[in-house]
């Protein structure tokens, strides 16, 4: 018996039976106006992500000793950006109900909405189906729901006004448009007792390493680690546009219409990407036939549509595209200033000449460019001795390091290593993580300070 832990899917798996179990981590959408990145390009241009997929590569992937749970990443992954995209689209109707109900605030501020609680549900459910040995591990739990129920029936008792939808009554129809036909029959309290069915802590084995746990963050993102190693993540952005020209796949900003070669239609959006150790890393479209009765895709189905992601080719900073955290502005960095005053021409950037790639929505959207080549890097700044989870970075590891970039901290440890500890949380060192295309992560190191960057 192989003890393994999905991040945002984890399992254990017999190799003899391939029975394996999962449980799981939910994180916060942080606001469904920005849900995914409308753009993973050089501004004004095109980016070419990867091209076809060679057979190859198929081939590793249908004979990975992990094809199984990759499958069943990639169909929760889709069903979960499916009930992403439906949320948003309900958000925005006129008269919708999510306008006044869609959400509420946590004691730490932090908004938790129907998206959120739906995600956590549907993968509750569909792995509690076909994993019911193992836990969930939830972000979330279902006690604040339950509380809005009651106030909900008790304001419209009381009141002459049509009545107004609980939030678990629209989490409810949420997770029905999208479940697999495995959930049969969707209700309130089968919604709240699948939110309720993790808890909040990582459940342990009689090892440090042996532990399994679902995590969740977005854009979408689910990793498996199977005894202490990192073996497989799958990413989903339901919302980026892209179009296929030439084998190559290429991804447009949103506020520029992008149609096909025959010029007619708006360009399709939502990009799949996952990697498996030794096989690489690849992307698919988001599927379009996602639907209660619909079955599961074989996953030859899925190596038809895969194509190959990799890293830039950028070998200077000076042409290099950044990425950096949501709140922070570039000029303002110790980095951005190190860059400026470099001896080497071809690596010194200066604050006007430096190329920003703005991308909102959490570190793996930032993972997720990188490991598509519409950046050269991604630089996560933070305070000394500080921790990070491990959902919010696990997939996007192991996505970047099978396109060819690697992901340290500061001091130049691999941050796969540190994931797979059995911890929840790790602390990288030197005050951040740097994701890079590979070329550029010695040259990023050296321009912090002797003491931040020396081991």
């Amino acid at each position: 018996m192989e003890t393994v832990s999905l991040l945002g899917y984890s399992s254990v798996v017999d190799v003899k039976t391939q029975k394996f179990t999962a449980s799981g981590k939910f994180s916060l959408l942080r606001g469904l106006s920005r849900l995914v990145p409308n753009q993973l390009h050089r501004r004004c241009s095109w980016t070419p992500l990867m091209t076809r997929c060679q057979s190859s590569i198929g081939f590793k992937v249908a004979n990975s000793k992990y094809r199984h749970e990759l499958k069943a990443a990639i169909d929760v992954v889709e069903r979960a950006c499916e009930l992403c995209r439906s949320v948003q689209t309900s958000m925005n109707e006129k008269g919708s109900s999510f306008s006044s109900g869609g959400s509420f605030e946590k004691k730490d501020a932090t908004p938790v909405t129907v998206a959120d609680f739906g995600v956590q549900a549907l993968v509750s459910l569909e792995l509690g189906l076909l994993f019911p040995s193992i836990p969930l591990v939830g972000e979330e739990d279902a006690g604040q729901l339950r509380k809005d129920l009651e106030q909900n029936k008790v304001g419209n008792d009381n009141s002459n006004l049509s009545e107004s939808p609980a939030l678990i009554e629209l989490v409810t129809q949420e997770v029905a448009k999208v479940a697999s036909n495995q959930v049969k029959c969707v209700t309130t309290e089968k919604i709240m007792d699948a939110i309720d069915r993790g808890g909040k802590r990582i459940k342990t084995g009689s090892h440090q390493r042996n532990r399994s746990y679902w995590t969740w963050r977005c854009p979408v993102g689910l990793a498996l680690v199977v005894d202490g190693e990192l073996v497989l993540g799958v990413m989903g952005c339901p919302n980026v546009s892209y179009a296929i020209n030439g084998g190559a796949v290429f991804v447009k900003p949103k506020s520029q219409k992008v149609r096909d070669a025959d010029g007619d239609e708006p360009s399709p959006t939502g990009l799949v990407m996952a990697a498996c150790t030794g096989c690489g890393c690849w992307v698919k479209p988001l599927s379009k036939r996602i639907s209660r009765c619909d079955g599961q895709q074989t996953l030859e189905d899925l190596l038809e549509e895969m194509t190959v992601s990799k890293v830039d080719e950028c070998m200077t900073l000076r042409e290099a595209k950044f990425c950096i955290s949501d709140h922070e502005v570039w000029s303002s960095l110790p980095l951005a200033g190190a860059l400026a005053s470099r001896a080497a021409v071809d690596d010194r950037v200066t604050a006007d000449k430096a190329d920003i790639l703005p991308l909102c929505c959490g570190s793996l959207c930032k993972y997720f460019a990188v490991a598509s080549g519409g950046a050269s890097l991604f630089i996560l700044h933070l305070e000394e001795g500080s921790y990070v989870k491990v959902w919010d970075h696990a997939a996007g590891v192991i996505c970047v390091t099978e396109a060819g970039g690697q992901v340290t901290d500061v001091r130049g440890k691999p941050v796969q290593e540190m994931i797979g500890d059995g911890q929840a949380l790790f602390k990288p060192e030197g005050g951040g993580i740097l994701v890079t295309n590979g070329r550029l992560g010695e040259k990023v190191r050296s321009c912090f300070t002797p003491a931040e960057s020396s081991s």
